[in-house]
């Protein structure tokens, strides 16, 4: 099941994510983040921006929100895109449906362009953007020092609709749904 994410989700989100952290290149954060930190993150992210998850059988399996592309107004119909799976339950699917689900929330708060910075060698990642339609758009070489190394990124952007005319407000679940 896809869902909005959940104050009682977050502490297993936050291991999905010290995961990558403490054992990948895909984020480029360093250190692991405590659950006040992540909580402040989520809350901050969800009061604007959508956040779901992926619950099977009570367990949280995987999760991908849309977030501040750049904070000066005339960027507000673009949005960037994080989504994370479990280590264990890549490869079975689950990315592709998470993906599917974040996507079609941008398309109904009104977003034009989704834009995602894949860490440069992550292939499963740039796969599944490319299956679910982003295009490559740039690559920018050593931009991240991490695990001894250094690290480019690559740019992957989707385009929502067209961008003809004044745009309409964002129209956020939030508000949808009249909450």
């Amino acid at each position: 099941m896809i869902r909005p994410i959940q104050k009682e989700d977050i502490p297993a989100v936050l291991d999905i994510y010290n995961w990558y952290i403490l054992h990948t290149n895909i984020t480029f954060e360093t250190e692991e983040l405590t659950l006040e930190a992540f909580t402040q993150r989520v809350e901050a992210i969800t009061s604007r921006y959508p956040w779901i998850v992926m619950e099977e059988d009570g367990v949280i399996k995987g999760y991908a929100y849309l977030g501040t592309f750049n904070p000066r107004a005339a960027y507000d119909w673009t949005a960037d895109l994080s989504i994370y799976l479990d280590h264990e339950e890549r490869g079975h699917g689950l990315g592709t449906l998470l993906m599917d689900a974040i996507l079609q929330e941008a398309q109904q708060e009104g977003y034009y362009q989704i834009v995602s910075i894949v860490t440069s060698g992550n292939t499963a990642s740039e796969h599944l953007h490319e299956k679910c339609g982003f295009v490559r758009k740039g690559r920018l070489e050593n931009t991240g020092y991490k695990n001894g190394k250094w690290l480019g990124i690559t740019y992957y952007m989707k385009t929502l609709r067209a961008a003809e005319g004044a745009p309409c407000a964002i129209q956020y679940k939030k508000e949808r749904e009249g909450k």
